[in-house]
């Protein structure tokens, strides 16, 4: 009886195997490049919760296989639109003149945290069928803002009259505006080189939410931070595939892709910069650094020369070719607010 078993014992299990190997053989992969380092809330939580989902959705039949090339950031989305590469994050900002409408998310007062923007951002923007006329070669998969932008200084900030002069960093887009409104020294450089120009004094100080100063080790080199009520600015990011790389795939596993992604992988990118903005804040504090808000009479005097910066997207918005700029941004905030009172 023994020797009448075995056979069909084997053959299951080389059937079994064969399945296996099948299933590797078969499965897809995408490629992923990514930036901000190792340690970087995107690189340790976002994308790997992201990837996880993928090879859940698809059944384990696609991978994602994430890279950290020694790159400038500003150059990913042009990796991915020539396929250099697959994925990647970009920020809008970093690409001087190709986008106009997603600065809605970049204006200041949009009064809500990394979660809430992004889930209204992603609504609001594919609601509108804004992507095809600013994404050209790329699919969106995901659309996220960080928490409130705040400004980051080596010395203390106390009135109007020293911001103004002030040599500070800022990511373009609207920080930049936003910096000219407050009379402060633009200074260009990539996220990755802020270490290099703040501690050499390149720079007096940054734009960027509290998150990234500590996930970038900054807090040597700025100690004091501050915040502007409702977000003194937002950065505006999206994840990407080449259109190329989405349409090789199988119809089943573009379906996974797109089914870890959209507003669920915005929001949980957004929840990440949250989590990661609590942390840093705790961990600034720690180090003896001060986190406070400008003083009313700053915040203030910040808000009135800010005053036109919604008139100067909408006129640009509509000049860009999109229908009722003002009517969208209106909706862009009440999604928040909406998404706030849940």
């Amino acid at each position: 009886m023994f020797k009448m078993l075995r056979p069909a014992i084997l053959g299951g299990a080389a059937i079994s195997a064969a399945l296996i190997v099948s299933g590797v053989v078969n499965a897809e992969t995408i490629k992923l490049e990514t930036y901000a380092g190792p340690k970087h809330s995107m690189n340790t939580k976002a994308w790997p919760t992201w990837i996880k989902w993928v090879e859940q959705e698809s059944g384990g039949k696609l991978k994602v296989r994430m890279t950290y090339p020694p790159i400038n950031p500003r150059d990913l989305l042009d990796r991915v639109r020539k396929g250099i590469t697959d994925v990647a994050w970009i920020t809008h900002g970093y690409t001087t003149g190709r986008f106009v409408f997603t600065d809605m998310v970049e204006l200041p007062g949009l009064n809500g945290n990394a979660e809430q923007m992004s889930r209204a951002y992603w609504r609001v923007y594919n609601k509108r069928a804004l992507s095809f006329k600013e994404h050209k070669g790329v699919i969106l998969l995901a659309l996220f803002s960080h928490g409130p932008g705040m400004l980051h200084t080596r010395k203390p900030v106390d009135s109007i009259s020293v911001i103004k002069g002030l040599k500070v960093r800022t990511g373009g887009g609207t920080q930049a505006a936003i910096a000219k409104r407050l009379g402060i020294v633009t200074v260009s450089a990539p996220a990755t080189k802020a270490h290099e120009i703040l501690s050499r004094g390149v720079a007096d100080g940054i734009f960027f939410s509290i998150e990234t100063i500590w996930s970038f080790r900054l807090g040597d080199a700025v100690k004091y931070h501050y915040a502007y009520p409702g977000g003194l600015y937002a950065a505006s990011f999206a994840a990407i595939i080449n259109k190329r790389a989405f349409g090789r795939l199988s119809k089943a596993n573009q379906a996974a892709l797109m089914r870890a992604s959209g507003e669920r992988m915005s929001a949980m990118i957004g929840s990440v910069w949250d989590g990661a903005d609590s942390a840093a804040v705790k961990g600034l504090k720690g180090k003896g650094n001060t986190v406070t808000a400008f003083s009313a009479k700053t915040a203030s005097e910040i808000r009135s020369r800010l005053a036109g910066l919604d008139a100067e997207w909408i006129g640009r918005a509509k000049k860009a070719g999109l229908q009722d700029p003002a009517a969208v941004l209106k909706e862009l905030r009440d999604e928040v607010k909406k998404i706030k009172g849940k």
